[in-house]
């Protein structure tokens, strides 16, 4: 063992000098190697070894090889290495992971207990009779007790009630078949169902599209006669009757001009 090891070892000299085997001895001197090499303070290693060794009496140790490398030597706490057995080695502080392990660990512990007596896990008051379970999931025992059943209601607040639609009094209301907008159904809306726009609409469309020349009956001549029966000089006429009458507007003036005369 050097003599670096030894001296931070000097707190428990009295037990080690109990150590009778050589393995042990050189595994206690490999442990306090090992953490002075990975960063660990010697006066931190000696103010571990002080605090536990002053919290035993000198005579429960039966081991003091198995006690020195099981108790004394290992660093207690969270995974944050500052951490030692709770408090923070560089700022004194109390470390606040261990904290919370500690809080989580005393929950656990309550909430068995309380499941144990019968009682709501989360709560520790007394269930009620229908048997739905609780807040964490787990159901109560024999059922929700009053404030799981308050929190649910905290958490899941019932939906304002909207008042219903009244329909507005006075003509029956629809809505255009075309354009959907509201309308009171009387008078031609009865029959076609549109508002007055797109009836307009619909009108203008049918007159649009309706043919420009007049049936055929109203063009031709009597019996179907398709050119003016009037010649122009020796060459018959190849213009249209007009309605009702054989000749074309131009022998009709010539006609009229002949009964004048």
């Amino acid at each position: 063992m050097s003599p670096h090891i030894y001296a931070v070892l000097e707190p428990v000299h009295l037990l080690l000098e109990r150590v009778t085997s050589d393995f042990v001895a050189r595994q206690i001197a490999r442990e306090v190697g090992r953490q002075l090499r990975e960063g660990t303070d010697a006066e931190r290693l000696q103010h571990r070894l002080i605090a536990r060794f002053t919290k035993v009496m000198v005579s429960e140790i039966r081991d003091p090889g198995r006690w020195l490398l099981g108790v004394a030597l290992p660093r207690w706490g969270c995974g944050y290495q500052d951490c030692e057995a709770g408090v923070l080695w560089s700022t004194g502080k109390d470390c606040e992971v261990c904290a919370e392990i500690v809080q989580d660990k005393a929950a656990a512990q309550r909430r068995a207990q309380r499941i144990e007596q019968g009682l709501c896990p989360e709560h520790g008051t007394r269930p009620g009779p229908d048997g739905r379970p609780g807040p964490d999931g787990r159901p109560c025992p024999g059922g929700r007790c009053v404030d799981c059943v308050l929190d649910d209601a905290a958490r899941h607040p019932a939906p304002a009630l909207v008042p219903a639609q009244r329909e507005p009094e006075g003509p029956p209301r629809g809505s255009c078949r075309d354009c959907g907008a509201r309308i009171v159904v009387i008078g031609r809306a009865l029959e076609d169902g549109l508002c007055k726009l797109c009836r307009e609409e619909a009108a203008a469309l049918a007159a649009a599209s309706a043919p420009a020349v007049a049936p055929r009956q109203a063009v031709l001549g009597p019996a179907g006669q398709e050119t003016c029966s009037g010649r122009d000089g020796d060459v018959p006429c190849g213009r249209k009757p007009l309605p009702s009458r054989s000749v074309c507007g131009v022998h009709r003036v010539q006609e009229l001009a002949g009964e004048v005369a």
